[in-house]
C-alpha cells in the first residue's frame, strides 16, 4: 500500500456523502467519488470533498479501498465493475445493510475478491449528499462480515481507517448480522410503518381525526421510521422477508405474554431497568 493512501466511494447520498465528509478530515488519506449524477458530482467538487469526482469509474483505478454505498440493489453490479478496474490488492466494502446475498455472491466467484462486507450502524430518515454529516459515523457501530477471500491483516487495514472517522467496528458473520438487524432495525421499521399505517386506514373518521389531532411525542417517535427511503426499506423487506417475519412473531409472542401475564411486574422488573442500562444519557448505546 501507498504511504497516501487513496481511497474510493461509490453513491454519493447520505451514506456515502457522509463518508467523504469524515475521510477527507483524515491526513495522507485522497479521497476519489463516483456518482451517477452530475449534479451530484459538481457539489463534491464544489464542496472540495473528493480529489477526483466523475461517473467514470476509472478514477479508482489507483485507490487501495474502495467504499460501495450504493442503493443494495445496485451493489452486486458495482462490485463486478470495481473488480475490472482496482488492482487484486484493492479491498472492497460496501454499507449495505444486507450482508446474506451480497457475501454468497462474492464467496462463489471463480477468482479472488479482497471483498470484506459492512454496514455502519448510522444514518437518518433523510437521503441525498444535501443531508450528509460529517460527524454521522462518530461511535457509531460499523459491522464488517469478510468474505473467505480476506486475510486477517486486509480486515485489520480496514477496521483501522474505519477507526479513523471514529466508528467502532463489529466483526461478525453475514448470517448472524441479517438476523441482528432484523431484530433491531428491519423489524422496527416495519412496525413503524403498520403502526402509521393502522391509524391512517382506521374505519371510523371521526376517531381516526381526533388520534392524529391527540398525536404527540410518543407517536412521533414511534413512526419515525415509517420515514425510511422507500427504495432501500423495500429492498430490506424483501431480501430479509424470513428474519423478519420471525422477529415479528417474536414481538407478537411478547406483547401477549405482557397482557395475559402480571403487566406491572413484567415492566417494572425487566424491561425498564433492562431499556435504560442499555443507553447512556446523551442516547449512545452502552452495549
Amino acid at each position: 500500500m501507498s504511504e497516501v493512501l487513496k481511497i474510493g466511494v461509490v453513491g454519493i447520498g447520505l451514506i456515502g456523502g457522509s463518508l467523504l465528509k469524515a475521510l477527507r478530515k483524515v491526513e495522507n488519506y485522497e479521497v476519489y467519488a463516483v456518482s451517477s449524477s452530475e449534479t451530484t458530482i459538481n457539489k463534491i467538487l464544489k464542496q472540495n470533498l473528493a480529489i477526483e469526482a466523475s461517473v467514470d469509474f476509472n478514477i479508482l483505478k489507483p485507490c487501495d479501498v474502495v467504499f460501495i454505498a450504493t442503493p443494495m440493489d445496485k451493489i452486486l453490479e458495482t462490485i463486478d465493475k470495481i473488480d475490472k478496474i482496482v488492482s487484486e490488492d484493492c479491498i472492497i466494502t460496501d454499507a449495505g445493510s444486507l450482508k446474506g446475498f451480497i457475501l454468497d455472491f462474492v464467496n462463489k466467484k471463480p477468482v479472488p475478491l479482497k471483498f470484506i462486507g459492512g454496514h455502519p450502524m448510522a444514518g437518518t430518515e433523510k437521503k441525498g449528499i444535501d443531508a450528509a454529516q460529517d460527524y454521522l459515523f462518530v461511535n457509531a457501530k460499523w459491522v464488517l462480515t469478510p468474505s473467505k477471500w480476506v486475510s486477517e491483516s486486509e480486515i485489520e487495514f480496514l477496521t483501522k481507517i474505519i477507526y479513523k472517522i471514529q466508528a467502532q467496528v463489529i466483526l461478525t458473520e453475514a448470517s448472524q448480522h441479517d438476523i441482528a438487524v432484523a431484530l433491531i432495525s428491519h423489524m422496527p421499521m416495519l412496525l413503524s410503518q403498520a403502526l402509521f399505517s393502522a391509524l391512517d386506514h382506521y374505519e371510523d373518521e371521526n376517531i381516526k381525526n381526533l388520534a392524529l389531532k391527540l398525536a404527540a411525542s410518543g407517536f412521533r417517535d414511534m413512526t419515525r421510521l415509517a420515514m425510511t427511503n422507500p427504495e432501500m426499506a423495500g429492498y430490506m423487506i424483501t431480501q430479509n422477508t424470513q428474519n423478519i417475519l420471525e422477529a415479528v412473531n417474536l414481538v407478537q409472542d411478547e406483547a401477549k405474554k405482557l397482557l395475559d401475564k402480571a403487566y406491572f411486574d413484567s415492566i417494572i422488573e425487566s424491561i425498564i431497568k433492562n431499556r435504560s442500562s442499555m443507553y447512556s444519557a446523551d442516547g449512545k448505546n452502552n452495549l
